[in-house]
This record gives structure tokens, C-alpha cells and sequence, in this order.
């Protein structure tokens, strides 16, 4: 899918992004990562880093020399040479893929819908399915092998490397020691990627991921560097605040990775979603608030040209559902008109990432389709009348007739991820960091939650209404009965 220069969507200015590298790039040089491994703290101090104590401080020079090393072409490879493609960091063409590692896939049944554990059978039924579904272009493994974690990376490079035509994407590696395994099973690693979560917010490297990141960029393997987190809980509330903490994390990643190997294939996956501080604090990832974070960090990455894995259709719903398909094609719409290039987790997903659902892949598929169809001939739309119209017939595919109250929520949604309720500006970009450095000194995060009230009173959190309605799927299981070697 290609997005128009056009369509092209620019929440925050240059210069607000200029002074939200500058504010990352002082969060690195003064806070700095806690960084406990010691061959990867020598690494960095050797290459101009200095330290205080366990933090790695990095000086604004090192950030520019890995932003301007680092590449910004990506070749992404296929066991079917048809499905190859290529990431160009400045080019606006749009791929999408499966992502997560649910741990239940959701059934349809007589009894209505019902979850059970996933395992091998559905890695490999999955993949089936989506080598069969248009709409997909990678896959990223949606569930592990009900296995030991020993042998979980091997099982799968030999699922994939059996039943995968398209770009294969292994996600995390579980054991370093076997990636040499998972490379001769999969014969060719320029069918190959991951991604590692390098940094945990806030601003702490993991050691064991560390560990895989280098050997994974020392192959010259293209890796995602993935950093989700939430605000209010790991980060701050503020959207500002998030934003700099998050690239701040993603930053240290493109460091590391061009000290280890200069020109580093690396892709720059930033997940900033808001915590539900109004019930229990779990992460909100498909709602109008996370919607726009994830958004503006995919608009962050293109401001540096850089290859941009995105993120976007993670439903909050447990099942298929009105409510769920909404949230997906407002969240595809938004991340592709602000710079997601290689858009992770598109399909398939339910429930936060904790599910799959077979219904689910082929429902998004039909979706997706009608999306890409409206970026393709409806160029001059705005992107909120695009996302609106789009939501629209993708409910009316499925036998839901929209009404005036309907329409209306929908467009709620949309001006929340538009409208922004914060400033970009140098004083509160340094309010922002102060409550970051607070919270890395405590090692706490009510220091975030805390200072959450404001932002909760304000209306950070998009509170609306629910789009309940039945969905008519005889289309869907017609589809999925006719699909070629599934047995589910």
C-alpha cells in the first residue's frame, strides 16, 4: 500500500519533533540506561559512552553518528520469491503482518465463542492461513510451540521454514544458544527477522535480551528494536513525557546495535500506549489515546528517515466484535498516514495480545482490503473523513447498519487522536524529564501514577461509548472452510 505525500498526516511539527530528539537526547546524556552487563557496557564506553555507577550515559555525538550509520533500506526476503519487499525509511510504502505471542486462540462454536491454549498445531495452521490471505505480507509468529522453552525456537524455525511463503518474522529469540540452530533450519536468514525488547521502561536495559540483540545484529539480521511503555504505569502519562522516555529507549538500541555493526539493519518500533488508571492499569492498546501515541512515534521515526516497524489493529476486545473492528481500522488508518511502514500485529489479534482468533485473521483481511482500497482511490479525503468512511463500510460488511450515534462515536474517536490536549514546548518538555529522572532515581512507579491526576482530569484517557452490534460471519466461515490445508 502506498500512502500519498498527500495523505501523509503530521500531528506534531518539525520543530516539536526537533525538541523532542533534543529532550531524548538529554534524557540519555544526563539520566543515561542502567545497563548491568558488563561486555555491553564496555562496548559503549569504549566508543565515547561514560558511566555513574550501573548508567550508561550517552553523549548527543554518539546518538547522531548511529542515527546517520544506521540503514535505511531494509530487505525483507521470502521463501516465495513473489512475497519479497523492501523497507526504505524515506518512502511511504506500507506493509502489514501478523505479531504478538498470544497464549489462547479464540474458537467459534455452537455455544458461541470459547478460548483454549494455542500450541504447535496452531502455529502451523495459522501460517497456513495467512500465506492464503491477500492482505498479508509478513509473519510474525502469533503463538509459540507448546514446548519446552529449550526447544520452543527450534520447533518453530522448522514450522516456518515447512509451511511459510512470505517474509518470516521469529519475533523473540526464547534461547540464544540456539540461534544457530533456528539459522540452518531456516536455510536462507534473508528470509529472516526479529524483534527484542532491549530496554524496559523506564530506561533499563535487559541484560539477556541484550545479549540476543548483539548476536542477532553482529549476523546482520534486521531486527525490530521494540520498546512498549505505558503511560501513567512505566512512563509518563503525559503523551509529551511518554514520547521522550520511548525514544530515548529506542535511541540506546540504534546506538548499541551501529557500535556492534555500523550500518546496522535495525527498525525503530516504538509502542507508547496509556495505562487504564481509571480501573486497574492495564494497557489500553486500541483505544483513540494509544491510537495517537503509537501514531506520533511512528511520525518520530520518519522525522530521523529511519525504517519504521509499526504497530497497529491490537484489539482490547476478547472476541470478535463491532467494537473491535472499529478499533482496527481507525488504528491501520492512523499508523499508515503517520509513517508505519512494516506494521506488526495487523491481524489476528484479540484481548490486549493474550489471543488469536482464526475468525479474527480472515475478518481483518476483508478489512484491511477495504482500507488499503480507500487509500488507494479516495486520495482526497482528509484522513479523519478516510478513517470514518473506511469504519463505516468495513461495519457494513458485516451486516451492521450504522446509525447517527454510531457515526457519532466513531468521529469522537477520531478527533481525540487528532486533537492534542498537550503543549511541545521547552518548559514542559523539561517538567517532562524532570518526572522521568524522579521516577529512574526512586525505582518507582507511583512517581508516574502520581503525577497522572492532572492528565486524568484533563481527559487523556478517551471515555466513550461502546459499539455493540451482532456481525453476520457467514461470509467468514465460508472462507474459512474453503481454505486450503486447514483442518480447524
Amino acid at each position: 500500500m502506498i500512502v500519498t505525500e498527500k495523505q501523509q498526516l503530521k500531528m506534531l511539527s518539525s520543530a516539536e519533533m526537533q525538541l523532542l530528539h533534543e529532550g531524548s537526547c538529554s534524557l540519555l546524556s544526563r539520566v543515561g540506561v542502567k545497563v548491568t552487563h558488563a561486555g555491553i557496557a564496555a562496548l559503549l564506553l569504549a566508543s565515547g559512552a561514560q558511566c555513574k555507577g550501573d548508567r550508561i550515559m550517552l553523549p548527543q555525538d554518539m546518538v547522531k553518528n548511529a542515527l546517520a550509520q544506521s540503514a535505511r533500506i531494509i530487505q525483507f526476503e521470502a521463501p516465495d520469491p513473489a512475497y519479497s519487499f523492501t523497507v526504505n525509511g524515506p518512502e511511504n510504502q506500507v506493509k502489514f503482518g501478523t505479531g504478538g505471542q498470544a497464549l489462547y486462540v479464540v474458537q467459534r462454536t455452537s455455544n458461541g465463542w470459547v478460548r483454549k491454549s494455542a500450541g504447535t498445531d496452531d502455529l502451523k495452521q495459522i501460517i497456513v492461513l495467512c500465506n492464503q490471505l491477500k492482505q498479508v505480507d509478513f509473519i510474525t509468529r502469533p503463538v509459540e510451540c507448546d514446548l519446552p522453552d529449550e526447544q520452543k525456537d527450534v520447533a518453530k524455525a522448522a514450522v516456518f521454514r515447512r509451511y511459510c511463503s512470505k517474509p518470516i518474522n521469529l519475533a523473540n529469540l526464547v534461547k540464544l544458544a540456539r540461534l544457530a540452530e533456528v539459522l540452518e533450519i531456516i536455510g536462507n536468514r534473508a528470509h529472516l527477522s526479529f524483534i527484542i525488547s532491549l530496554v524496559s521502561s523506564p530506561l533499563v536495559m535487559d541484560s539477556s535480551a541484550g545479549d540476543k540483540f548483539v548476536a542477532i545484529v553482529q549476523k546482520d539480521i534486521p531486527v525490530a528494536i521494540s520498546s512498549c511503555p505505558q503511560g501513567g504505569s512505566t512512563a509518563p502519562f503525559s503523551e509529551v513525557g511518554e514520547l521522550l522516555q520511548l525514544n530515548a529507549e529506542l535511541l540506546f538500541g540504534f546506538v548499541l546495535a551501529n557500535v556492534v555493526r555500523p550500518g546496522a539493519k535495525v527498525l525503530y518500533r516504538g509502542i507508547p500506549i496509556t495505562a487504564n488508571l481509571y480501573s486497574d492499569a492495564s494497557p489500553r492498546w486500541c483505544q483513540p489515546d494509544s491510537i495517537r501515541r503509537v501514531a506520533l512515534a511512528a511520525q518520530l521515526c520518519r522525522f530521523y528517515n529511519l525504517p519504521c516497524c509499526g504497530t497497529a489493529g491490537v484489539s482490547d476486545q476478547a472476541v470478535p466484535s463491532a467494537q473491535g473492528i472499529s478499533e482496527k481500522v481507525l488504528s491501520w488508518v492512523y499508523e499508515a498516514a503517520c509513517g508505519g511502514q512494516y506494521i506488526n500485529s495487523a491481524l489476528g489479534m484479540l484481548e490486549q495480545v493474550m489471543s488469536v482468533s482464526y475468525y479474527q485473521y480472515v475478518i481483518d483481511d476483508i478489512a484491511l482490503g477495504i482500507v488499503k482500497e480507500k487509500f488507494s482511490k479516495a486520495q482526497s479525503l482528509a484522513i479523519s473523513q478516510l478513517a470514518l468512511s473506511a469504519a463505516l463500510e468495513v461495519l457494513g460488511c458485516f451486516g451492521i447498519e450504522p446509525d447517527e450515534k454510531m457515526e457519532a462515536e466513531l468521529s469522537a474517536r477520531i478527533r481525540h487522536i487528532e486533537n492534542g490536549l498537550e503543549p511541545y514546548n521547552e518548559t514542559y518538555i523539561e517538567d517532562q524529564l524532570a518526572v522521568i529522572e524522579k521516577a529512574v532515581n526512586k525505582s518507582s512507579s507511583t512517581v508516574f501514577m502520581k503525577a497522572a491526576r492532572k492528565g486524568l482530569r484533563e481527559g487523556y484517557l478517551y471515555k466513550g461509548a461502546r459499539l455493540d452490534a451482532s456481525l453476520d460471519l457467514a461470509a467468514v466461515a465460508e472462507r474459512l472452510e474453503s481454505s486450503e490445508g486447514l483442518g480447524t
